[in-house]
């Protein structure tokens, strides 16, 4: 077991490298073609739950958004961000949205990991059976990554566990999307083949185990720099459900307290008070 997981540290530390990212892995911080264009590409409404995760190229950012995002940051560039939270595709849709709305790189801890070690499947069973490698896996990832600026950097659980991890994440600004569970626990059913509606035991006993989790995590979670809520989201927009959430809905959200923070840092800083 100890051998094991000093070849999965040895092996992500080089993976996780700046300079050896798999380009698949890794967006370049360069303008979306709707706006290196010039043109206003039409797209469908990007909706905070689409039934899978997409890609990137499908995250392409309207030329509105990426004028407001522009016009919100403003000297923020090549500050960090990493995202926090219950793992799931709403979270990873909004991370790369987000990141090609500011122009950042996207790059998810978890993604790389499975590269490292062979798939969901052979990272899941390392977690559960080497607690300590795994979170060492994760704080030797953090110590590569938090070097980079202009990243967007969607973490897992391990990014959150232990006060080594937490301490790196305030090399830039940590973001808590707190998403409801029902909908994360759907992507675990989703995962292996199950459907809520037709199996709703299967769905009671993955709320009950996912609920102890996020009781154990939240208040790491809650130490982030900022939190967005997709509940507090669509209750603020007038929404009677969380289904009418939009991932950019969730995006304007972010850069907005984005934008606060700054302005909460630039004010304490000229009052010569520590930020």
């Amino acid at each position: 077991m100890a051998m094991r997981a000093a070849a999965a540290a040895a092996a992500a530390a080089g993976f996780f490298s700046p300079s050896s990212v798999s380009p698949r892995r890794f967006l370049s911080a360069t303008p979306p073609a709707s706006l290196s264009t010039g043109r206003c590409i039409h797209r469908h409404r990007l909706r905070a739950f689409p039934n899978s995760e997409l890609t990137l190229e499908e995250l392409n950012p309207s030329v509105d958004l990426l004028r407001k995002t522009a016009e919100a940051v403003g000297d923020f560039r090549k500050t960090p961000i990493y995202i926090v939270g219950m793992d799931c595709t709403a979270k990873r849709n909004i991370t790369k949205l987000l990141a090609n709305s500011i122009i950042y790189r996207y790059l998810c801890s978890e993604e790389l990991l499975e590269d490292v070690l062979g798939g969901k499947d052979a990272l899941r069973a390392f977690r559960e059976s080497d607690g300590k490698g795994y979170l060492e896996v994760e704080t030797e990832g953090l110590k590569q990554l938090t070097s980079m600026g202009s990243l967007v950097l969607c973490c897992g659980d391990g990014a959150v566990m232990n006060s080594t991890n937490l301490g790196l994440l305030r090399h830039g600004v940590s973001i808590w999307i707190d998403v409801p569970l029902e909908m994360v626990v759907n992507d675990i059913l989703k995962s292996t083949g199950t459907q809520a509606i037709t199996d709703p035991d299967s769905f009671s006993q993955a709320m009950s185990k996912l609920r102890q989790q996020y009781d154990e995590l939240k208040e790491r979670y809650g130490v982030s720099d900022i939190t967005v809520s997709v509940q507090n989201v669509a209750s603020q927009l007038g929404y009677s459900s969380v289904d009418s959430v939009t991932l950019e809905d969730m995006v304007l959200e972010i850069v907005r307290q984005i934008e606060r923070l700054i302005r909460t840092k630039a004010m304490m800083e000229a009052a010569g008070r520590p930020f």
